[in-house]
């Protein structure tokens, strides 16, 4: 009961935190290894409880469960500890115990995370996969007679602005791997069972996330989308798109880039000088999302302004009210984690732990004098509206900075009707150049990708 409770308060923590979408088939019942690529630390295996749908215990390196707040949560949560070479080497030998505590979980039809990769990281592209993952379930099903039923679901995170506050992520589950499929090559060799089961893991996660092959391709890969989407009506031009309809489009505009700068550099570079010059226009024109659209119909514009106008100022009264209450924390937020010099990966781990402690607390300190003033009815209605008003305020929040941004991309194509023009016809040209080298690039290249580590 208690590690359901715990599952749903920290994947509803999350989804307050960014905005998570879910693609691909459903979590199965029974013992399931839930193997996801590694970008983004603790928020990561948050993402996994919000969309698995089942408790899942997760595997994590063995200095969290010695800090005070995340190793309760994940003590609670029936955690595993791993014990890394770069932590303390002399602690390894208790992997052992690890690995038999997954196999016993698996054993009782639960299901485990983990992260084959090893590393929390920033990189563009996934990392080599360490085997740890395909051992245990070799491990698990061998000693289960070959009759547990044990898959591997690979989960593919791919993050949009994931060190801020609501970043955007998506999971993509893909299609659960049958580990007893590994029978025969196991009995025969167990190595080479598990270096084919780690291969099969990282290929189907490759399939899941955007891999890159320089940090620099993201904006480009990015830009690249937004026109395509635009010029083909694939997407309006100022409407945020789930990055689940957007992955598979960033997917193949990533490897026609890295097809693209290994066959031809020159062309590469032209593309790259064109794309660069239509973002930087985006950038003046302050559009941070979607494409600038080619013209602006009066009925349209109305119908906009209007729609906005009676959310804004409908809800204004209650955000207003949720802001004011809810600012101490989240300005401490905002500040403190910073001062610990996170790595990238980490920033939003931070803020969330920080966030976590600060605004119970705070719901809690106002929760003394509304008790001695209006009694339990008093208090139990603070905790029941202080989260409304909370997101409420953050609804308007985003729905006011969207506004925003539209008016000032509006006002300022008014007072450049060149560079609108400049834009379509640019669109049109790079659009062209696209789908030409979408023709020429081999439907199955795939970039070189990481080789499998113990």
């Amino acid at each position: 009961m208690l590690p359901t409770l715990i599952t749903r308060f920290v994947g509803w923590v999350i989804s307050v935190f960014h905005e998570v979408e879910r693609v691909g088939p459903a979590v199965p019942s029974g013992p399931v290894i839930l193997a996801a690529n590694h970008p983004n630390a603790l928020v990561d295996p948050m993402v996994l409880f919000r969309t698995a749908g089942r408790p899942s215990r997760p595997l994590a390196k063995a200095p969290l469960f010695h800090e005070p707040l995340v190793g309760t949560v994940l003590r609670a949560l029936g955690g595993l500890p791993v014990y890394r070479r770069q932590d303390d080497p002399a602690l390894m030998e208790g992997n052992q115990g690890t690995f038999d505590a997954a196999v016993a979980s698996l054993h009782r039809s639960e299901a485990i995370q983990i992260y084959p990769e090893g590393i929390s990281h920033s990189f563009p592209s996934m990392v080599a996969l360490k085997t740890g993952a395909a051992r245990i379930a070799l491990q698990a099903e061998a000693s289960a007679g070959w009759g547990l039923g044990l898959v591997i679901q690979p989960v593919g995170l791919t993050y949009t602005r994931k060190h801020l506050f609501r970043g955007r992520v998506v999971a993509a589950y893909g299609m659960p791997i049958g580990v007893s499929d590994f029978r025969a090559r196991y009995e025969e060799d167990p190595t080479a069972a598990v270096r084919a089961l780690t291969d099969e893991v990282s290929r189907s996660l490759r399939e899941l996330t955007l891999n890159l092959e320089q940090s620099d391709d993201r904006a480009l890969v990015e830009t690249a989308e937004r026109i395509y989407a635009s010029a083909r009506r694939l997407a309006p031009s100022r409407e945020r798109v789930p990055m689940a309809r957007r992955l598979p489009r960033l997917q193949r505009f990533a490897r026609g880039v890295a097809w693209l700068r290994a066959t031809d550099p020159d062309r590469y570079a032209d593309v790259l000088e064109s794309v660069n010059r239509y973002r930087h226009l985006l950038a003046l024109l302050g559009a941070r999302d979607g494409d600038v659209p080619s013209r602006y119909r009066v009925g349209g514009i109305v119908r906009y302004v209007a729609r906005q106008a009676l959310f804004l100022v409908c809800v204004l009264p209650v955000a207003a009210t949720g802001a004011v209450f809810w600012a101490p924390p989240y300005f401490a937020t905002r500040h403190l984690a910073p001062r610990f010099r996170p790595d990238l990966d980490q920033v939003a781990t931070y803020k969330l732990a920080v966030a976590i402690l600060a605004f119970p607390l705070w719901l809690a300190f106002w929760s003394i004098p509304c008790f001695l003033v209006l009694g339990v009815r008093g208090a139990v209605g603070l905790w029941t509206l202080g989260p409304v008003v909370g997101l409420a305020a953050l609804a308007w929040k985003e729905r006011g900075g969207r506004v925003l941004e539209d008016a000032r991309i509006f006002w300022r194509v008014l007072g450049r009707p060149r560079s609108r023009a400049w834009m379509t016809r640019e669109r049109g040209r790079l659009v062209e150049i696209f789908e030409e080298l979408a023709e020429e690039m081999p439907e199955d290249y795939e970039p070189p990708g990481p080789s499998t580590t113990e």
